[in-house]
């Protein structure tokens, strides 16, 4: 059996700050031209035409509202399974463990020493 992967157009990067407990998930590297509030713990960030740059989310537990991105701006499709793979929230996708140096950010097999970032 063969498997494929959905891949995003742009690595996402998932930059996650523990002891703040809020997260910003970059889907591009546009300029960001407005910020929209999506839900009072969660602000997006479009560029000139209205494509999301990215997501800010000021509650690592907050849930992101994956229908409402999809239906209400312009996420690109090639990036909506990418969005989905991070449901309900941040903090449900990643594993946040806190050791002696520091806090460290998990998603599968992937992380970063520093906790500061991952790929997704």
């Amino acid at each position: 059996m063969e498997r494929w992967y959905l891949m995003p157009r742009v690595p996402f990067q998932i930059t996650v700050d523990a002891q703040s407990d809020v997260a910003y998930i970059t889907m591009s590297d546009s300029d960001v031209e407005d910020t929209r509030e999506l839900t009072a713990d969660v602000l997006v960030d479009v560029d000139a035409l209205g494509m999301v740059v990215g997501i800010e989310v000021l509650r690592l537990d907050a849930e992101i509202p994956f229908q409402r991105l999809v239906d209400e701006l312009h996420v690109h499709s090639a990036d909506v399974e990418t969005l989905r793979a991070l449901r309900p929230s941040v903090a449900s996708s990643l594993r946040l463990t806190q050791g002696t140096e520091g806090t460290s950010v998990q998603r599968g097999a992937a992380a970063n020493a520093d906790g500061s970032s991952i790929a997704v």
